[in-house]
């Protein structure tokens, strides 16, 4: 089975799991094609360059994750325009809104969001959202924004179908990503939104190490559980598991070039 997990955070599965990444590399079963390692803030971006450059099969996203909005900076914006110059470096963000958690103000959020977006665009990666509990104020700003030639990955979907259904008409390129979040019981309307996403724009990501799917809920979450949440997501779209797998894996190289 051919698959790549287009979003996790490797530092972080590291952390919670207490296993190094080439130890998690060498004995992970199924075995991603390749990940995509994300890095929301600064302290972070030196360990994805690392991890890119070691590793041919990993790739990287760079960007401030809204709740991190509040320490972007014109230094962190010229550390952000070289890492995106990158040859590995596929992906710009995750970058958009969150407002499930108490942080930076919705206004600093919609600042950080829209200037990412403003010069992002020239490095022609693909613009990696978080748009959390935001649905009005992300489709404002994405609406507004210069998004000719872009490619945009809405990451870890949980937004209504209407949602889904808006952002899929905006004039550039939209891949919609699913996570364990697909497979829990109590996420009817994710399924619901999944359904309404056409097969050549879905992607799959596991968000690791969280958002373990089911039967693995509880667990540090890695790119070896895509086919737990591709089975599901093949359910909701009613093709089979093989067409769903084959089908997302050309989604995945037409989104991201691997």
């Amino acid at each position: 089975m051919n698959f790549v997990d287009t979003h996790c955070h490797m530092d972080a599965y590291t952390e919670a799991s207490e296993i190094e990444f080439d130890a998690w590399w060498n004995s992970v079963s199924p075995k991603p094609d390749a990940l995509i390692h994300v890095s929301c803030e600064e302290p972070t971006f030196a360990y994805a360059e690392k991890i890119s450059d070691d590793y041919p099969e990993v790739y990287a996203s760079f960007g401030v994750h809204p709740e991190n909005a509040d320490a972007y900076s014109a230094e962190t914006e010229e550390k952000l325009k070289r890492l995106w110059a990158r040859p590995k470096t596929v992906g710009i963000g995750e970058i958009g809104f969150d407002y499930h958690y108490e942080g930076a103000t919705h206004e600093k959020q919609r600042e950080v969001f829209e200037r990412q977006l403003e010069i992002g665009l020239p490095f022609h990666k693909v613009f990696v959202l978080h748009l959390r509990e935001a649905e009005e104020d992300s489709l404002s700003v994405l609406r507004n924004a210069n998004l000719n030639g872009a490619t945009l990955h809405v990451h870890s979907c949980t937004a209504s179908a209407n949602f889904v259904e808006e952002v899929l008409k905006l004039p550039c390129r939209v891949f919609i990503g699913f996570t364990g979040i697909l497979t829990f019981k109590s996420a009817a309307s994710v399924r619901e939104a999944a359904a309404h996403v056409p097969l050549d724009r879905l992607l799959l990501e596991t968000d690791s190490p969280y958002l373990a799917p089911v039967p693995f809920r509880g667990l540090v979450s890695h790119a070896g559980m895509i086919p737990q949440i591709g089975e599901v997501l093949a359910k909701v779209q009613n093709v089979s598991v093989e067409d769903l797998m084959e089908q997302v894996r050309k989604n995945t190289k037409n989104c991201y070039g691997i």
